[in-house]
């Protein structure tokens, strides 16, 4: 599908060497780029040059593709690449740039994060809040028996520490 899609796009921008005025794309965009031709004058290579680019990108497809042949149908087995052939193999060693300058710090930083702030932190609040809770809730736990006279006793002096606060405030 690429294939097809990459021929029948080469046919968009024919050279005007081949056929005058054939370029499709630079026709389909005219009216864009009109005002920006007014400004600057467009001018198209003579047929020369374009024979002469024409011969040189052929001519190194062709060599290209006779040096692939030749080296890879006799030994199709590569023998470790040295030079720059290594620098090629290793992806211009990409991976391990990024490795060494994003992965590896980011790594650290959050093992940091983990151990310090996760676990000592936020870790640490957590268990504080939770253990707050069962020490509150303990100490209730006591107010509560069950027995009438104390509830009773509890809600007078409720009532007794209200009006002091109360009469206290009202003095200012």
């Amino acid at each position: 599908v690429l294939a097809i899609l990459a021929v029948s796009g080469g046919f968009l921008g024919v050279p005007e060497l081949f056929a005058a005025h054939s370029h499709a794309l630079g026709s389909f965009l005219s009216p864009i780029f009109a005002a920006s031709e007014r400004i600057n004058a467009v001018e198209l290579p003579d047929h020369q040059t374009e024979w002469l680019l024409l011969g040189v990108s052929v001519t190194v497809a062709i060599v290209g593709v006779i040096a692939a042949f030749v080296r890879f149908s006799r030994k199709p087995d590569l023998e470790e690449a040295k030079g720059f052939g290594s620098i090629l193999q290793h992806k211009w060693y990409v991976d391990e740039i990024y490795d060494a300058i994003i992965v590896r710090p980011l790594n650290a930083f959050s093992g940091f994060l983990n151990r310090i702030i996760e676990r000592s932190v936020i870790d640490g609040v957590v268990n504080a809040v939770g253990k707050g809770i069962q020490y509150g809730s303990r100490q209730v736990r006591l107010l509560q028996s069950g027995q009438v006279g104390n509830y009773i006793l509890l809600m007078v002096a409720g009532i007794i520490l209200f009006f002091v606060i109360e009469f206290l405030g009202a003095k200012k």
